[in-house]
């Protein structure tokens, strides 16, 4: 009898650890793995986040809702786009968000017909470190990073873009673990694609570093930026948008 209910608590101590494990995986899967549209490969699919969060879709369907004006300026990426008002900084009302918070370049491909349809006079793009999160390699990165200019260029060939560079992360704050190295490499990538396609490059990368790290002085997390990195942004925007630059202090 007793050697019964050890086989039983055994038992069911394994089925409980077994579907901790499952719900871990899961949870795993949803945090890091997901940072794609969904595609056939298997692989592939398990870097979808972005397509599959509400927050993406619920954005898209507003953006898509929007009846766009004449001579607009957009700034196209993920969370670090998202997060800033650039037309208050900017002091702009034709300044459009059109950022999403853990987007990738396959995010933006989905969602790249409404920017072409509005036809800004300008456009801001900086997206690509979802997807180096994702683990996704350079070489797919540098592909559709050219979808979307030949896109943009294609459907859109009136609109000034500025591609602007990743930024580089503080490996002491954030626990994502993308190379700044790498960074730079896919940052060299960005830079010929944009001059491959006559686009201006805007390399804000040196801006933000300080001893081989996002400069702990414009983050919390390693990551995102804080109020004074945005001033940084909004400071070497300004070169590009024909404002004073004297008023982001």
């Amino acid at each position: 009898m007793l050697k019964k209910r050890i086989l039983i608590l055994t038992l069911i101590s394994c089925a409980l650890a077994l579907l901790l494990l499952i719900a871990e995986n899961q949870a795993n899967f949803i945090r890091t793995n997901a940072n794609e549209m969904p595609e056939n490969d298997s692989e592939s699919k398990k870097k979808n986040i972005t397509y599959y969060t509400k927050y993406y879709q619920t954005k898209k369907s507003i953006y898509d809702s929007y009846k766009h004006q004449e001579s607009e300026t957009i700034f196209l990426g993920d969370s670090l786009t998202d997060y800033y008002e650039w037309g208050e900084a900017l002091s702009d009302h034709q300044v459009l968000n059109r950022g999403i918070a853990g987007d990738t370049t396959t995010g933006v491909i989905n969602r790249i017909e409404e920017i072409t349809n509005a036809n800004p006079a300008r456009l801001y793009l900086m997206i690509g470190i979802n997807d180096m999160i994702a683990g996704q390699s350079i070489e797919k990165i540098e592909t559709n990073y050219k979808y979307i200019l030949d896109t943009i260029k294609k459907k859109s060939p009136t609109t000034s873009v500025y591609v602007q560079s990743l930024l580089p992360i503080n490996k002491k704050l954030t626990r994502h673990n993308v190379r700044n190295q790498d960074i730079k490499k896919l940052n060299e990538q960005i830079k010929n694609l944009a001059l491959l396609y006559d686009y201006q490059y805007i390399d804000l990368h040196p801006d933000f570093l300080k001893y081989g790290q996002l400069n702990k002085d414009y983050t919390y997390d390693g990551l995102h930026l804080n109020g004074e990195g945005y001033k940084v942004w909004t400071k070497k925007l300004m070169t590009t948008y024909n404002t004073d630059s004297d008023t982001i202090e």
